[in-house]
């Protein structure tokens, strides 16, 4: 048999990056391991069926973290006979040291400065943030994107693009309380490193200035005013030749064309967002209003949401000595704001959300949503009122009973989700409707001085829809226990489901236990065998019937 190798190093989210006070650098270790390696051998058969995996393999797996004077590198890795690819360690590198109010950046860096100008773009480059007193500086400046090309060779399509370079840079003055800050991005593509064919791609080189603001005011700890917004000037194609046409539609490019290159391809577009919100102890109300213009984007952030015009009012309400809590919200959001589409969608997004703790021992949490949209048609070819109109609701009531003792602790929770699409539309509504339904109990006993717990569950789930019903009802039962001051570890867990399908039935038995032994502290043996039973009956299908048997060995060493 071919053995292949699989070995990965994943440097947190597949970049390396830290971000370090070097204040008490001198009171670090100058270096530090930690971490686990675990080694497992698994056997598998099945019958019914053509085996899924290799009757016999292993796994070789390490997560250790490396500490170099308080910098922290965690690296994994795995080896087994089965995968056949190889990931590049350390294929991006960042760099945050910090002192007192001085914050330095370089390599791989994702840094927000607003939400418009750079919004967590990944930037290959450097910069620093100052913070000394009410002031606030930033500086960024780097590589947003490295340019690609059509890879004839491996067959991998890709699009075609050009590197793009840019800088970002903030000023702000205030505190947590009261605050203002201006940002201001420049972002440019570049033929630096592009491998293409200049005179034949299709690619344009496009050029991006945004200026935005934020600020913030509280008054009496109580009453919040804040907002922010930004003007970004989008050129498609910076070595076009046609010069700017002012008509009625763009007048704004005139007082921006005496500022900046603009040509034909320019555009400028504003995207600006405020709120005012009230707390007082046992009450609480937010409203707030956004709007983003169509084709408003920024190079520094990977994806905004535009064509936008949204009001949102929060309620809030404390009650019962705090015991009662209710939060909720209301929002209008509708698009197409310069009838451009040849519909505009409206929508109506409700939500609320209750907790009461009735007692010490018994509580409530429930939370409704509400989702309604309707796309309008603008124009009179249309012979339906409406392209799209529905209704999306959400229902989920949780009550929990809880009885807590020096011997025991016993948890109670039943849950049920209804959620439902329905169709307003006429002609599509007897089609389109959907109706779900999830409903679980469970119950937990844990017997405190013997380490002993002990798990049950119902379920049912059921979802309508116009071609039938399907159906699942379950339930699972499962144990574990602790032995020799939980050195030795055994459990078991067990479910059975049965399902009504469209086209027949099924169910399903799964059987597993556990065992575990950690004769030292860094050492444990552990031990693991699981049975899965299939069985579906299909109206004119033969019956299929198949089991498949997991059995695993392994050990970890933790240092």
């Amino acid at each position: 048999m071919k053995i292949q190798i699989y070995i990965a190093f994943i440097m947190l989210y597949s970049i390396c990056s830290y971000s370090q006070d070097l204040t008490d650098i001198k009171s670090k270790k100058p270096f530090e391991y930690s971490g686990t390696i675990d080694l497992r051998g698994i056997s598998y058969t099945a019958k019914g069926i053509d085996p899924r995996r290799n009757p016999y393999t292993f796994v070789i797996t390490g997560a250790p973290v490396l500490s170099f004077y308080g910098f922290t590198v965690p690296v994994s890795f795995s080896y087994s006979p089965q995968g056949a690819s190889f990931n590049q360690p350390f294929n991006q590198f960042g760099l945050s040291p910090k002192y007192k109010w001085i914050t330095l950046h370089g390599g791989y860096r994702n840094v927000s400065f607003s939400p418009y100008t750079l919004a967590g773009h990944t930037l290959l480059g450097g910069g620093f943030e100052l913070t000394p007193g009410k002031f606030s500086v930033g500086f960024m400046t780097g590589r947003l994107n490295k340019s690609t090309t059509i890879d004839t060779l491996s067959g991998y399509v890709r699009p075609e693009s050009f590197s793009r370079y840019g800088t970002a840079i903030k000023l702000g003055y205030g505190t947590q309380e009261k605050m203002v800050n201006l940002s201001f991005l420049s972002a440019k593509d570049s033929e630096k490193g592009f491998k293409g064919n200049l005179d034949s791609t299709t690619v344009n080189q496009a050029a991006n200035t945004v200026l935005g603001g934020d600020f913030k005011y509280i008054l009496f700890n109580k009453l919040s005013i804040y907002g922010d917004g930004a003007i970004s000037i989008y050129t498609k194609n910076i070595h076009s030749d046609l010069e700017i046409d002012l008509d009625s539609s763009r007048k704004g490019l005139k007082t921006l064309k005496n500022l900046f290159d603009l040509n034909a391809t320019s555009e400028y577009f504003l995207a600006y967002s405020g709120g005012i919100g009230y707390v007082e102890r046992l009450f609480s109300i937010r409203a707030t209003y956004r709007k983003v213009e169509p084709n408003f984007q920024s190079m520094g952030a990977y994806f905004f949401q535009n064509d936008l015009q949204q009001i949102t009012i929060n309620p809030g309400l404390v009650l019962l000595q705090g015991k009662l809590r209710f939060n909720g919200s209301i929002g209008l959001q509708k698009d197409n704001l310069k009838n451009r589409k040849l519909a505009q969608t409206k929508r109506v997004i409700s939500m609320a959300n209750l907790n009461w703790d009735i007692s010490t021992k018994f509580g409530l949490d429930a939370n409704y949503t509400n989702f309604t949209m309707n796309s309008e048609p603008t124009v009179a070819m249309v012979d339906n009122k409406f392209l799209l109109a529905q209704t999306n609701e959400n229902l989920s009531v949780t009550p929990r009973f809880i009885l807590s003792s020096a011997a025991s602790t016993q948890i109670f929770i039943l849950s049920y989700n209804g959620s439902r699409l329905k169709d307003l539309n006429e002609d599509t509504a007897e089609e389109n409707d959907i109706f779900s339904s999830v409903a679980m109990l469970n119950y937990t006993l844990t017997l405190n001085p013997t380490s002993l717990s002990i798990n049950a569950a119902v379920n049912y789930v059921n979802n309508t829809m116009s071609v039938g019903n399907i159906s699942n009802q379950g339930i699972s039962i499962g144990a574990s226990k602790g032995f020799l001051k939980n050195k030795i570890l055994l459990g078991s867990q067990n479910s059975y489901t049965r399902s009504q399908l469209i086209n027949g039935d099924g169910t399903i038995m799964n059987f597993s236990v556990s065992g575990s032994y950690a004769p030292f502290k860094a050492h444990r043996f552990n031990l693991r065998a699981s049975s899965m039973s299939n069985s579906t009956k299909r109206e004119n299908m033969d019956p299929l019937k198949y089991s498949e048997f997991t059995a695993e060995i392994g050990y970890t060493f933790s240092f």
